[in-house]
């Protein structure tokens, strides 16, 4: 039992620290930069739809809070209910929704780990839980509903509205997020996704670039670990 998570009042209070006093940047909100190296593709679009898979925190590291900020409605999607409770409390524009995206699934639930109140590390793999466990982080197990984000995003106002801007940072399961998606339903203009390779050549040959290609996207950028796809001109 975590007494500030637990309690009404001091959840709150927790969670108003969290958002309001966090160091963020004054260039930008991603944490590398990426809205800022997305900026010339997204500029000329007006009240936008993003989509933020793994979206953390509502400012802080944060992919799409500059287009929110324009006007841009979305999805913010997070396994972490803390977190979404957070998006919520900023971001009352947008659906906010606690799932983890997977390539199959209609809301069933599984387990998730989670280590912190408000930690950057959450994860639906168990050997990774009990890796970061050997390395001295107490996680804690709850259950969380999975879908494709297929599924989800046709639960919302959203649904068959083509994506303008698709973010997703969620601990290596990123292709299985876009594989869950229906390209030809919400056919994504620029897609940022995380990808931990050292070289360009190990970037393209990878699974994730090669479903990318497949789908007819060129990587028109890469910062960090974050690489930015853009679709072809049809």
């Amino acid at each position: 039992m975590d007494i500030i998570l637990d309690n009404w009042v001091l959840r709150k209070l927790f969670l108003l620290r969290k958002i309001f006093l966090s160091k963020t940047s004054m260039r930008h909100y991603s944490q590398y930069g990426e809205d800022d190296s997305t900026y010339v593709h997204l500029l000329p679009i007006k009240n936008g739809f993003f989509v933020d898979v793994g979206c953390y925190h509502p400012k802080k590291y944060n992919n799409t809070y500059r287009w929110y900020r324009k006007g841009w409605r979305g999805v913010n999607i997070d396994l972490d209910p803390v977190k979404i409770e957070a998006f919520n409390m900023v971001r009352p524009g947008d659906v906010n929704l606690v799932c983890a995206i997977s390539k199959e699934g209609k809301g069933e639930l599984r387990d998730c780990y989670s280590f912190g109140r408000y930690s950057v590390i959450s994860t639906m793999d168990k050997a990774f839980a009990e890796y970061q466990r050997g390395l001295g982080k107490e996680y804690v197990v709850r259950q969380v509903r999975v879908a494709s984000l297929d599924h989800m995003l046709d639960q919302t106002r959203f649904a068959g509205r083509k994506i303008d801007l698709l973010t997703v940072d969620v601990e290596g399961f990123d292709l299985d997020v876009l594989q869950s998606l229906s390209f030809e339903r919400y056919s994504p203009l620029l897609i940022l996704v995380e990808l931990h390779e050292p070289t360009i050549g190990k970037v393209m040959a990878s699974p994730l670039y090669e479903f990318m290609v497949g789908k007819g996207y060129d990587l028109v950028n890469w910062t960090g670990p974050t690489l930015v796809f853009k679709r072809k001109a049809d």
